[in-house]
């Protein structure tokens, strides 16, 4: 269980560098704070157990930089995994945690690092808290002998949330230290290193990898240059030989060395993406663009100033005066998601949406814990866009909810303080949506959260419903006896964004439909391809109902006028 410091076995695509440096590259600033706080217990001067604990989320190298604190503070390294001190009783557990702690007196000066340290003090059923674990823990971590001040055992416990770590644990820890969110300046740092012993091609271009990694960690580079070399081998061998290769020739091809495009690290970040995508309410960049959103040139405009400049001209902002808010409001079915997402895509940035309801809980404390989590999710993955969609279920007026526990008006609180604390990310931008600003809770709408209200209307010119029905249709195959404004013509005077869809939609079974009775009377095959007719959207537009009504659409018009002179 005792490690002596040393360098652990490098992956065999990354440079050996890294993994031996006193400084790893995105980690510098760790691993300086790791210092700066352990250092003074190294001399008799300071009373007290040194003790740090360092959270930071699954393979962004808290381990790594420990090592890299040993290594430039001379101190030996006594690694445990704490699973293994969990045992079947708390007395069990409890022997277990003693005899680890005595065991790294025998390697001093030395670090103690616990990992995982938020299983121990935990019931077996892990749904509550073991006290007598918990209590012997702490004292444990306060315990100081003056007599062995000169040669000490300094703890460091890793968690990925501190928050799971038990209270009374996380207050024994003298300091702590969080592993923040690459940015892209140290990205671009990591992979320069990581790199350095690979072959790349010429056209790779490190700068643009670490604008498309936004969120990753160490692990997850290093997983991209595993996946990236496995598909130039991939590439390669195809090329060279078709007919495949046995399996022991296979391993000394992919052993040999040979250059990494970037049509290879395109393929490793569809993976990864792909593999974050399926995590539950992980951030991404979406894939829709300008093309998909027709109209709206005035709303596109208005956003894209709001987001697109601050990030492309940071220096033009230096004093803070930048708006991190944006409401997007108007009557439902007129794009204002797809408009967030448009967004997202083309500033590449991830994208994480959050429907209000979703983070309402029955429990105590929960639903601001829920709300806390998404701005943190999205600090860890900037540059981002959080989306909240019908932000009036979310953050109505307070005192007004009706909920006898206050839960909403907590909730509020919460969204509002965190909204605040939004003008130290730099990176993070908030995009609210709602059918009823009116609704919200005025405090939301001040300078300094969402102060800027977009209107996203309904199209009333057939120009502009024209640009929304080429945008559904693009991808479709059209008979060319299909004419687009024609069947406008035959289609209500106010539609929106959805009520178009829908008619592409219904024009669409249509199509299915009578390709289905072709091929039953032999006149078709089902690997042709579909084809949508005139016949098809007449028949779909006759049916069609907009589903904003006159009256509906007047209401709004005035909520337009309300806030326009606010």
């Amino acid at each position: 269980m005792f490690y002596k410091v040393a360098v652990p076995s490098a992956p065999a695509y990354t440079s050996h560098e890294f993994w031996s440096s006193l400084s790893p590259a995105g980690l510098s600033d760790v691993v300086k704070e790791l210092c700066d706080a352990l250092r003074p217990y190294l001399t008799t001067a300071l009373n007290g157990a040194g003790s740090v604990l360092l959270s930071g989320p699954s393979g962004s190298g808290k381990a790594m930089a420990v090592r890299a604190v040993c290594s430039c503070l001379n101190l030996h390294l006594f690694k445990v995994d704490c699973v293994s001190l969990c045992g079947d009783t708390s007395a069990a557990t409890e022997e277990k945690i003693q005899m680890a702690f005595a065991q790294a007196q025998q390697y001093r000066p030395c670090v103690l690092l616990l990992k995982d340290i938020e299983v121990l003090g935990r019931d077996r059923d892990r749904l509550g808290e073991d006290a007598r674990v918990i209590a012997t823990l702490r004292q444990l971590l306060l315990d100081r002998d003056p007599a062995l001040s000169s040669h000490p055992v300094l703890v460091i416990g890793t968690t990925c949330k501190s928050q799971d770590v038990p209270t009374d644990v996380q207050t024994a820890f003298l300091h702590e230290v969080k592993i923040e969110a690459l940015s892209e300046d140290q990205r671009r740092a990591m992979l320069s290193t990581l790199t350095a012993s690979l072959p790349l091609g010429k056209e790779v271009s490190l700068a643009k990898l670490a604008r498309r990694t936004a969120g990753f960690v160490l692990g997850d580079f290093c997983a991209l240059l595993s996946h990236s070399s496995r598909a130039a081998c991939t590439r390669i061998q195809a090329l060279s030989f078709p007919g495949g290769l046995s399996e022991e020739v296979e391993r000394d091809f992919c052993t040999a060395g040979f250059p990494v495009l970037e049509e290879d690290f395109n393929v490793a970040l569809d993976q990864l993406h792909d593999a974050h995508s399926q995590a539950v309410g992980a951030p991404k960049i979406p894939s829709v663009s300008w093309q998909d959103v027709g109209g709206l040139h005035e709303v596109k405009k208005e956003i894209l100033d709001t987001i697109q400049l601050p990030l492309e001209h940071p220096e033009l902002l230096s004093l803070g005066l930048r708006r991190s808010g944006l409401l997007l409001y108007g009557p439902p079915g007129t794009g204002k998601t797809l408009l967030a997402k448009a967004v997202a895509t083309t500033c590449t940035m991830t994208f994480l949406s959050v429907k209000g309801p979703e983070l309402i809980n029955m429990y105590v404390g929960q639903s601001e814990e829920n709300v806390r989590n998404v701005f943190a999710r999205a600090r860890a993955a900037a540059p981002c866009i959080i989306f909240f969609d019908e932000l009036d279920s979310l953050a109505p007026n307070r005192g007004r909810s009706g909920d006898s526990g206050g839960v909403m008006d907590r909730v509020v609180s919460q969204l509002l303080a965190e909204l605040d604390g939004l003008h130290s990310s730099r990176e993070v931008f908030v995009i609210g949506a709602t059918n009823r600003p009116d609704l919200l809770d005025s405090a939301l709408l001040r300078p300094g959260r969402f102060d800027k209200l977009v209107y996203v209307g309904v199209n009333e010119d057939r120009e502009s419903q024209l640009q929304v029905l080429s945008a559904v249709t693009r991808k479709f195959k059209l008979d060319p006896s299909v004419n687009l404004s024609s069947i406008l013509e035959e289609c209500p005077a106010q539609l929106t964004g959805a009520d178009i869809y829908a008619l592409c939609s219904d024009a669409m079974m249509c199509a299915v439909k009578r390709k289905v009775e072709w091929i039953e009377e032999g006149l078709d095959t089902e690997s042709s391809v579909l084809i949508l007719t005139m016949e098809d959207f007449l028949q779909a537009a006759a049916r069609l109902q907009p589903s904003v009504s006159e009256q509906e659409l007047l209401r709004y018009k005035l909520i337009q006028q309300k806030f326009a002179a606010c």
